[in-house]
């Protein structure tokens, strides 16, 4: 006797397609759990994450792809937040991407550091993650809008 097909568990719903035309969203960081939270929120809204744990690896991303978004951990050791958001603005010119840095919130020369290199946005790590879904939805929506028109 056949039994059904299980369901499928309500975490394990599949990510809707990557939209056509999109930019990619990039980070910069090398927090994996971190990282991730953001890989699934962007996944959810059908954009891809490029993730960038070095200077040289942000170099290559940038020659590839221009981002729609680019979050950047201003804690990270490596590579160097400012650095990363100096080379990124002048690759691409200032406001031409929104850079979002983040910290923990008791961490004010990091913030500060962020704002002083250019961030567009600077917010706490707790910030981010209950702001993330909209985030990415918002980008998500300009990136539809821009390549529909």
């Amino acid at each position: 006797m056949l039994r059904p097909a299980p369901e499928p568990h309500p975490l394990a719903t599949p990510y809707p397609p990557t939209l056509e035309g999109a930019r990619p969203v990039f980070a910069v960081m090398s927090d994996l759990l971190f990282r991730s939270k953001i890989d699934d929120a962007a996944r959810r809204n059908g954009l891809e994450l490029r993730a960038a744990k070095s200077l040289e690896q942000l170099e290559r991303h940038l020659g590839k792809h221009e981002p729609a978004v680019v979050f950047v951990d201003l804690e990270a050791d490596s590579p160097d937040p400012a650095a990363a958001i100096r080379m990124i603005r002048d690759r691409l010119g200032d406001g031409a991407v929104r850079i979002i840095g983040f910290a923990g919130h008791t961490n004010i020369a990091a913030i500060e550091a962020g704002r002083a290199a250019g961030a567009t946005l600077v917010l706490a790590r707790s910030g981010l993650a209950s702001q993330l879904p909209t985030l990415l939805e918002r980008v998500a929506e300009a990136e539809r809008a821009r390549s529909s028109g």
